[in-house]
């Protein structure tokens, strides 16, 4: 069983390794207390706070650390960072936060507020934030943007840019989930989301479930209050499920067994399958032009083998494996374009000439790279190509 100065003594060296590695070497307030919630189930997160911060303040030099935990070590910090600032960007900080309004929580804070107002007046700088280097990291909690539609980590998932652009082509409303913190007779209250909120399900499929003033169930509601809720969710519900199905997707409505009446749950929509790309020759052309130009077996090996290792330069020059080195990368996309290579050749003539012809891109070059491969083409009757 430890101490109180060990815990302490523990706590106070996890903050500053902390601050070391991902603050920007800056003790904060919010820093401390997130520190602290991480450890509060072990023996050093039951130290007094108290006596944390006293010891962080007396290692701070040593370690290397600025300590800002005051007002008034914070008005400096954040007087720094304005300092470094030009005036459009602080007049841009002050109308983001005035826009805000009352929802802003920055706007409640007299030490940015205070801040902020004597760098746009007419005063003259102190000396002391002339060549002061401001901490890197922000000083004053940024709101989280509000999401449309659906939630931050879901909103690149295949799919859900392509079904939001459905839904509002149709005109359905969509929910907005406030990104500020509300407390929950808020949220469920006619200020809560409203609409539809997009979510994957599995695969290509997506959920769309409706929000009736802050809920997308009938959990927790009173029974004289559902029947009015379940009539507007049905058909809203119905609303999403005739725009998705008129833009071409696949629907399903998930609907309860265990009631009475009708009870939309929610609504799974699958995107209509992508349509495989026009080869530039068909299978048929391509046997067409084996015969014209009297192609052999392992005329056009080597042709594939370069063909392919051109497309892995390509992209190896635009990028490829980032996560690799240069002498990496390259090994990498040109043994694929050597696999993919030899897979073409083993199926013969014909999968050779359809695969050239997707590298030339066109009817004509095909004809020339084959021109210059083989023998010129014998008469033969062969289908017209396009």
């Amino acid at each position: 069983m430890s101490t109180p100065m060990e815990r302490a003594d523990e706590m106070a060296r996890l903050v500053i390794a902390a601050a070391q590695q991902e603050n920007a070497c800056a003790v904060t307030s919010g820093l401390v207390d997130t520190v602290m919630r991480l450890h509060a189930d072990t023996e050093q997160g039951k130290a007094n706070a108290v006596s944390v911060r006293r010891l962080i303040r007396a290692r701070a030099a040593a370690a290397g650390v600025r300590v800002v935990l005051t007002d008034d070590e914070r008005y400096w910090a954040i007087r720094e960072q304005l300092h470094h600032m030009d005036g459009d960007q602080v007049h841009a900080l002050r109308d983001s936060i005035a826009d805000g309004g009352e929802l802003d929580t920055r706007g409640h804070d007299r030490v940015l507020v205070d801040a902020i107002s004597v760098r746009l007046s007419n005063r003259l700088s102190p000396p002391r934030l002339h060549d002061a280097e401001p901490v890197s990291v922000s000083l004053w909690h940024v709101p989280e943007p509000d999401c449309v539609g659906s939630i931050p980590e879901c909103a690149e998932y295949p799919g859900v840019a392509e079904a939001l652009d459905v839904l509002r082509a149709a005109e359905v409303p969509v929910a907005t989930i406030p990104g500020r913190k509300m407390l929950y007779r808020e949220w469920h209250s006619p200020q809560g989301p409203q609409g539809a909120l997009i979510r994957p399900h599995a695969g290509r499929t997506l959920e769309v479930a409706w929000f009736i003033d802050g809920a997308y169930d009938e959990g927790g509601m009173r029974s004289r209050d559902t029947r009015t809720v379940r009539a507007a969710r049905n058909q809203a519900l119905d609303d999403v499920a005739n725009a998705f199905r008129g833009a071409g997707w696949t629907v399903w409505r998930v609907e309860s067994s265990n009631t009475a009446t009708r009870r939309g749950l929610r609504v799974d929509v699958t995107p209509p399958a992508e349509e495989e790309p026009t080869p530039v020759v068909s299978e048929e052309e391509a046997r067409a032009l084996v015969a014209e130009f009297g192609i052999g077996e392992g005329d056009l090996d080597e042709a594939v083998y370069d063909a392919a290792n051109e497309d892995g330069a390509d992209e190896y020059n635009g990028g490829a494996h980032p996560e690799l080195s240069d002498d990496d990368a390259y090994e990498e996309v040109h043994d694929a374009a050597d696999a993919r290579a030899s897979s073409v050749n083993n199926q013969g003539a014909t999968a050779q000439v359809q695969f050239l012809a997707e590298f030339c891109r066109s009817v004509e070059g095909l004809r020339s790279l084959l021109g210059d491969l083989t023998s010129p083409p014998v008469a033969v009757e062969s289908p017209a190509l396009s």
